[in-house]
């Protein structure tokens, strides 16, 4: 392609110099065909180069975990400094995603109750703990959380962030509440201190 550009500069610097027509005209087509010529050139490369097998093994990439890391039982650790507190249950949060964890955090149906006299669905309480409303569950009234939560860790092999030892639900979730599924923390000035 360079010999093709170099012909059109020249072609056109005749032209503008007053150079003989017929002559400009055997030129004109010398460099339509240099321009063809490569145009033929870089097709038959392409393809070419498309069938030739390079010979190696390009890995698969496997996407990265999307789900939680850590389920946290909102309804226990809201009452780590006594009583009922987003913000013990926000520093909390803000303590496992400051470590790398992807938290998801559960709930009882009255918990919108204790902390604003109210009933508080995923969104509004997962804004009052610094996450998205998807990585929030509150069970419906009347249900305890702690079948979902514990089913969860159970499916999904999570450790749970609870002072709760589920004692209830041994015998149904037994995965849940085996030796190192359990992390324990509690709540000094203002620090959570978790057993991790």
């Amino acid at each position: 392609m360079p010999v093709a550009a170099a012909l059109a500069a020249l072609f056109v610097l005749l032209a503008l110099g007053g150079a003989d027509p017929q002559g400009l005209h055997g030129l004109g087509l010398l460099v339509l065909a240099a321009m063809a010529l490569g145009v033929v050139w870089d097709i038959m490369f392409l393809v070419l180069r498309r069938r030739r097998p390079t010979g190696r093994v390009v890995p698969r990439r496997v996407p990265p975990r999307i789900g939680p890391t850590i389920l946290v039982d909102g309804s226990n650790v809201m009452h780590w400094n006594g009583d009922p507190s987003a913000k013990v249950l926000a520093r909390v949060v803000q303590n496992l995603l400051e470590r790398g964890e992807r938290p998801h955090v559960y709930f009882d149906a009255n918990a919108g109750y204790k902390l604003a006299d109210r009933y508080l669905g995923p969104a509004a309480l997962g804004a009052m703990i610094g996450l998205p409303g998807q990585n929030v569950t509150v069970a419906d009234s009347g249900c305890p959380a702690d079948p979902l939560l514990l089913d969860h860790a159970s499916r999904s092999r999570l450790r749970i962030v609870s002072n709760d030892r589920f004692r209830d639900w041994c015998q149904q979730f037994p995965g849940a509440t085996r030796h190192g599924a359990l992390v324990k923390g509690r709540w000094r000035e203002g620090t959570p201190l978790l057993q991790l």
